[in-house]
């Protein structure tokens, strides 16, 4: 792990990117006490258990057990290696890695998406600039409600109409055309002409949740203009709009109530965050993925889909609905009305009416009741009965028997069937449908009993953490009573580290275990709140004494046995004496 750089360099990188600052890049955290808390990026979870700790430089999930610092933390959320991830944290706060040789590896993608990166972020300032010298611009916003420090805020900007200003600007800023091109914002005519692909245009920076900017959005200012209403920059190596949700790097900050809205359009998020709803993302078009929803998960408890009320609106919700409900996230959806996006319905009935309007936001189940309501006509018997067998099945997708009795007697209240009887039908198809499904098994693998007692490992690992807090004990450490191999490995890295005279650093150390397993073991050691005294440490060497000491008789008198009925009395006789010896030391340290 430390092939290319030393460990002074590589803890000079950890320590100057704070563990919290850059969780707090990709996830939701709130403080706890002396640590900080939210959802685990690693793994589905309703209730937070991931830990950040700013005095130990260390996360922990009592989840599902990842843990680390903030080089294995970049190598898990960016899929990356660890040099590279080193040098992503290097760049971001602008530290200079020397360069090493290292034919096996190419850095290139990690230089090009760095060089494409500040690329975007020249573009941005040069449309902001533009923007304020642009009047027509300025007047279109201004109309649409949106005040200066907005503006300045999300960094809005503008494209003017000529063909290859952004291009131009860019070249005088030192980057090639190849850069230009491979950002998306410079495209070639077949004649091999290039020009501008945002023209006569609103600008709307995409910002990752660690603040880069990844891309653009364009939107027209007169409907009469030729093009889409809006452009989006293309599938690039820093965007993609599968994963990115606009607007997610202020949103992140103001989620108090753990509730995030959805909403389709820039301009959507813009007039809610102008009017004091800022808790809100736009799935950059209609396009919401998995990965959106994953994504969601690390942030919120709760989403809210506030897609235009349009067929458009309508179709993109059923589609997010279907994805949101296989996430852990409780899911509802703002049934705004046909003429009606967040952006005019926010303008009309102010901050205050729609809050009002979100506090109805209606369940998954509610939603696809109206859904079924608007195909079938209530006034009609044969209407109501088919809406009532169609209920059935949506309601059959409820888990709990109190779900079931509430919408069994919403269904009832439509239709004039009898509550008992929607409510038995329901079960009756739930109980057939779970019994044809296919039956998974889920099997053990043969385990050997365990032959170490459980306290005994709890008092090794009670003795390790106090270790790892008072290192100068580690050399009349009773190595011998450690039963894992990896503890001893620790302790002696440890060792090894004391009598070089350098201070201790538990990121150093970490560097020093390839496996992940003995890395989340070290910093679930570390992030452990509870204090080891001197006296919890002794206690725990006397119990470790102890069962040694039981674990070395029941090995004599299986060697005693053994070599009694080989007829080897000698060493039946020099086993016993060192048995005798053992139980007899025992009884004393009993006494005491």
């Amino acid at each position: 792990m430390t092939t290319y750089y030393s460990e002074e360099l590589i803890q000079s990188v950890i320590e100057a990117n704070d563990i919290v600052d850059l969780a707090s890049g990709y996830m939701t955290l709130k403080r706890v006490g002396n640590s900080f808390k939210g959802k685990c990026p690693f793994h589905n979870e309703k209730t937070a258990s991931f830990t950040v700790s700013r005095e130990k430089q260390l996360y922990h999930c009592f989840g599902c057990g990842a843990g680390g610092n903030a080089i294995t933390f970049i190598m898990e959320m960016e899929k990356l290696p660890f040099i590279d991830a080193l040098k992503f944290l290097a760049a971001r706060v602008n530290m200079n890695l020397p360069e090493k040789a290292n034919p096996e590896e190419d850095h290139l993608a990690y230089e090009k998406k760095k060089r494409l990166y500040e690329l975007h972020r020249e573009a941005a300032n040069y449309y902001y600039k533009v923007l304020k010298t642009n009047r027509s611009a300025r007047e279109y916003l201004q109309q649409r409600g949106i005040s200066q420090e907005t503006i300045r805020e999300f960094g809005l900007g503008f494209a003017s109409e000529d063909w290859s200003r952004i291009t131009d600007f860019l070249q005088t800023k030192g980057f090639s055309m190849v850069e230009m091109l491979d950002s998306g914002l410079v495209l070639a005519s077949e004649s091999k002409r290039h020009y501008d692909r945002f023209r006569s245009r609103v600008m709307f920076p995409i910002v990752n949740p660690r603040g880069q900017i990844v891309g653009f959005g364009g939107r027209l200012m007169e409907t009469e203009q030729n093009g889409p209403k809006y452009l989006n920059s293309p599938e690039t190596p820093i965007f993609s709009k599968s994963y990115e949700l606009y607007n997610l790097n202020h949103c992140k900050n103001f989620l108090e109530e753990g509730q995030i809205l959805i909403v389709e359009g820039y301009m959507d998020v813009i007039s809610l965050f102008e009017k004091g709803i800022k808790n809100t993302v736009a799935a950059l078009g209609t396009a919401f993925t998995p990965f959106h929803g994953k994504i969601l998960e690390r942030y919120a408890n709760e989403v809210v889909i506030a897609f235009d009320g349009d067929s458009a609106g309508k179709s993109a919700t059923e589609k997010a609905m279907n994805i949101l409900k296989k996430t852990s996230l409780n899911v509802k959806i703002l049934n705004l009305p046909i003429n009606e996006d967040p952006d005019s319905f926010v303008q009309k009935h102010g901050q205050q009416g729609f809050k009002e309007f979100i506090a109805k936001a209606l369940t998954i189940v509610e939603y696809e009741l109206e859904l079924l309501k608007r195909n079938n006509d209530l006034s009609q018997t044969d209407g109501r009965l088919r809406y009532g067998n169609e209920a059935i099945r949506v309601l059959r997708q409820l888990e709990t028997s109190v779900e079931i009795d509430y919408y069994s007697k919403m269904v009832a209240g439509d239709t004039g069937i009898n509550q008992e009887v929607i409510r038995r039908e329901v079960l009756r198809l739930k109980t057939r449908s779970d019994n044809s499904s296919p039956l998974v098994a889920l099997t053990r693998s043969e385990v050997s009993p365990q032959k170490i007692p459980r306290a005994y490992k709890k008092a090794q690992e009670l003795a390790i953490r106090y270790c790892l807090k008072t290192p100068v004990i580690i050399d009349e450490f009773p190595m011998n009573h450690l039963t894992d191999p990896f503890y001893k490995d620790l302790l002696l890295t440890l060792s090894e580290k004391r009598k070089t005279g350098t201070l201790i650093e538990v990121n150093q150390i970490m560097s020093h275990f390839e496996d992940s397993e003995a890395v989340k073991k070290i910093v679930e050691f570390m992030m452990n709140e509870d204090e080891v005294s001197r006296s919890d440490y002794q206690d725990a060497l006397e119990i470790m004494n102890r069962f040694y000491n039981e674990a070395q008789l029941d090995r004599l008198s299986e060697q005693i046995k053994r070599e009694s009925s080989n007829g080897n009395d000698d060493a039946v006789a020099r086993l016993t004496n060192q048995f005798i010896e053992i139980k007899k030391m025992m009884k004393e340290n009993g006494r005491h």
